[in-house]
């Protein structure tokens, strides 16, 4: 069952139930109300009559009601008795009915009581309520009973006529609903439609461009269109990284392989020189480094996208930067590379991939200065956060390349042309850890020419 049709059901079913709970307590409540109203008229007729048959009475105190009386109030629907002290029947208004009235001697002590008893029998298949009124004389003396009987009938067919209305205007008004909630559940996931409809799209396509048209603002399913096609953005965005980070590695895994190749074949030549062949030996031996370097990088970065924990403990950032020089200061031998300054600061960070991010940035800071140039690092604690800063004297950063510095495989003109050999992945990776580690990193360009790298950390209080 879909689910347009369980919320019209259960909105149809919920209406029905209060339908019903409404229903039920009009018809309760008026049928009480009705009754009330009915034995209320039923004891104010025979109070009447009995008040009128205390004038019709002989020199002995004796009833004689009166023929015409009788009738007249026969005349208003009801059936009247008047009975002796005796509780003998002296006048019936309906005398030919197939059915008496049984007045019991409960009827009479109750009427002795003036307790206005009501009560309700079957006249031979025609339900009546019955009620006995005492008749006393002016001066208080009890000389008979007056008993007034009226069929319920009319109230009966009142209360059929209600209940049937109540069911057929129920049942309506249900099946109303019913129509009017497929409907408006239909028009309401008409959005969830469009977003099955184009997902399936994209499934059998591949095509992340697609769009699903946005419901009104402010509605939930509205909000569900709106986000899905927010996911399509970055997804499709993800999708042209991904085509353009495979199409850059595939590039520059070829190069080296080609190259490999090649002074391969020129190496088994017979009768080529020693030192020529050592030459090119060196050169496939360069390009396998380059190849394995970028493989590792590659690696990296597959780990970074699966998702891979960090250790997160307190790191010494000021112990390990100047380790990190240290390190970079002896593969770097044609640079000046030095700690400016440095003031103590303490992370909550993976040490080795803060130790990677700073030999990242020395190493690309260093490869990109020529010789005789300087590389500085520099830590300070501002307002709570650990920034480093590492400026060096190279070429810096072309402003075309700024932009797109922290792509995948990206190197920009003035990298290639000074190192070839480089794979663009550092940075990337570099970024990926400042994130992991909930900083920020930004690149600019150095006054007096070269680049500035500046990293900035969470620090915490020792």
């Amino acid at each position: 069952m879909s689910i347009r049709t369980r919320l019209a059901l259960i909105y149809t079913g919920l209406l029905a139930a209060a339908l019903i709970a409404f229903g039920s307590g009009v018809y309760l409540a008026l049928r009480a109300e009705l009754e009330q109203s009915f034995d209320a008229s039923l004891v104010a007729n025979a109070h009447h009559a009995a008040d009128a048959m205390a004038q019709d009475v002989d020199a002995t105190n004796q009833l004689r009601p009166s023929d015409r009386l009788i009738e007249q109030f026969a005349s208003t629907g009801g059936r009247i008795l008047v009975l002796d002290t005796a509780g003998r029947t002296l006048v019936d208004s309906a005398p030919a009915a197939p059915s008496g009235l049984s007045i019991t001697s409960a009827d009479l002590a109750q009427a002795v009581g003036q307790t206005h008893p009501v009560r309700e029998f079957d006249a031979g298949g025609d339900i009546m309520r019955l009620t006995v009124e005492p008749v006393l004389l002016p001066g208080g003396e009890q000389v008979g009973y007056v008993a007034w009987a009226d069929s319920t009938r009319p109230l009966r067919d009142l209360l059929v006529e209600v209940s049937a209305a109540l069911i057929i205007g129920g049942l309506l008004v249900i099946g109303f609903a019913l129509i009017g909630g497929l409907v408006l559940a239909r028009r309401a996931l008409t959005p969830v439609a469009d977003v099955t409809e184009t997902a399936r799209a994209i499934s059998l396509s591949g095509d992340f461009a697609a769009r699903v048209e946005a419901g009104r603002p402010g509605d939930e399913v509205g909000e569900l269109a709106v986000a899905f096609n927010e996911m399509l953005a970055a997804l499709e965005q993800n999708h042209q990284a991904l085509q353009r980070f495979l199409g850059d590695a595939s590039h520059e895994l070829r190069t080296p392989l080609t190259t490999i190749r090649a002074n391969l074949d020129l190496a088994r030549r017979s009768g080529l020189p020693d030192e020529e062949r050592r030459a090119i030996l060196g050169d496939a031996s360069d390009e396998a480094e380059r190849m394995g370097r970028l493989i590792g990088d590659l690696l990296s970065l597959a780990r970074a996208d699966s998702g891979a924990r960090l250790e997160f403990r307190p790191v010494e950032l000021d112990a390990l930067l100047v380790d990190s020089v240290r390190r970079g200061r002896q593969a770097a031998t044609h640079v000046r590379m030095s700690v400016a300054s440095v003031e103590p600061a303490v992370v909550v960070g993976d040490r080795d991939r803060l130790r990677e991010l700073f030999e990242i940035l020395l190493d690309n800071a260093a490869r990109y200065t020529p010789e005789g140039g300087s590389v500085a690092a520099a830590l300070e604690v501002r307002n709570g956060q650990a920034m480093v800063r590492i400026e060096d004297t190279g070429i810096g950063i072309g402003p075309l390349d700024r932009a797109r510095i922290f792509e995948r495989l990206y190197r920009g003109a003035r990298a290639r042309e000074m190192r070839p050999s480089g794979t663009g992945i550092g940075l990337a990776i570099a970024r990926w850890i400042v994130d992991s580690h909930a900083g920020t990193i930004e690149l600019t360009d150095r006054e007096g020419g070269g680049t500035v790298a500046m990293v900035t950390l969470p620090a915490r209080s020792r």
